[in-house]
């Protein structure tokens, strides 16, 4: 494509952004998919309002979810819905699709205090 070299493009794990109010932001697999392809999944989800959101008594709450394949521990989805949902779900985008594990997100120290931070702070589906 680029500099005249080809090279096959694969499709799996591809990130896209809703940019509404509240942006939804995604990558890979839905429960319902991941379930249909990897069996047994786990499903890590987190709902809270933002400390931006906190201090002006908005209703604007985050939420957040990672899918797992439980068989391998690999993330296989993810789908955010907040402010910056597109910003951060590039970011995850690389990491699933370089086979991050829900211990590599464990192992990760958040940036505090964002909304993102959640994402390495998940323990129970």
């Amino acid at each position: 494509v680029f500099g005249g070299m080809d090279r096959p493009c694969d499709h799996e794990f591809v990130a896209s952004t809703v940019f509404t109010t509240p942006e939804i932001g995604t990558v890979g697999y839905s429960e319902e998919d991941a379930a249909v392809k990897y069996g047994d999944i786990s499903v890590y989800k987190s709902k809270f309002r933002p400390m931006a959101h906190s201090f002006p008594k908005s209703e604007m709450y985050t939420l957040m979810k990672i899918i797992v394949d439980s068989n391998t521990d690999k993330v296989v989805g993810c789908h955010i819905a907040t402010d910056g949902a597109g910003e951060m779900i590039q970011g995850v985008a690389i990491a699933v699709k370089m086979g991050a594990t829900k211990a590599d997100f464990d192992r990760t120290i958040g940036v505090h205090p964002t909304s993102a931070e959640e994402l390495v702070t998940m323990r129970s589906p």
